[in-house]
Formats: C-alpha cells, structure tokens, sequence
C-alpha cells in the first residue's frame, strides 16, 4: 500500500510539472528580434505574440534560461502560425515562478538583409 501511495505522489507531481515547449519545423524558420528598430522598418506586422512558461507549482522543476527557452519558443510557433517570418521581442515582463514574453510578429521580405548579416538566430 505504501508503494502505491509513493507512486502516486510521484505520477501526479510529474503530471502537473509539464514541459518546456520545444520548436516546430515551421518555427525554426522566424527569427528574434531584439532592440534592433531598422531590422522590422519595412515588415508587415501581423499581429501580436505571447509566450508563457511555468507554474507556481513547478517552477522550481525548470531553470530560468529553459523557461526563457520555452516562451519564445511559444511566441515563433504563434507567429509561424501567423506567416510571420520575425518576432520583435518587448522588454520582457519581471518573473519569480514563471516566464510571460509579448512580442510583435512581422513578415520581412529579406530577414538576412534587414538585420545586416546571415540570419543565424535560431534558438
């Protein structure tokens, strides 16, 4: 009986623990950018993008960076969604036990030309 006790604490404490959101192939296609205004001047915008990761009951399950990670993750598969091709990211919101990032998606023609250099930002 004990066993299963011990077993179900640990079923539903990885069941509300979740994961970190992973990109898509479509994702991997829209770049991030961040404090970079010339890089979005001739993009259409779209619409607007969230992210959010972690919970008060799991944080402590997930480092800062992975939540990070996720969100903006969450944020280039809404934008993918979108047929946006590029993410401009706001100052993100302060966190303690979760990640919420906003950003606005645009569809650039040349992503590499806008930014001045190889587009390489794929997290």
């Amino acid at each position: 009986m004990k066993k299963l006790i011990v077993s179900s604490m640990l079923a539903s404490t990885l069941l509300l623990s979740g994961c970190v959101t992973f990109p898509t192939t479509e994702s991997t296609n829209v770049d991030v950018v961040w404090d970079d205004v010339k890089a979005i001047e001739n993009c259409e915008r779209l619409g607007i993008v969230y992210g959010s990761e972690g919970h008060f009951y799991d944080y402590w399950f997930h480092a800062d960076k992975d939540m990070v990670w996720g969100a903006i993750n969450q944020m280039r598969i809404k934008a993918a969604a979108l047929g946006a091709n590029t993410v401009y990211l706001y100052q993100p919101l302060d966190f303690s036990s979760s990640v919420t990032m906003f950003a606005n998606a645009y569809l650039c023609k040349n992503v590499s030309e806008t930014l001045g250099k190889p587009a390489i930002n794929k997290l």
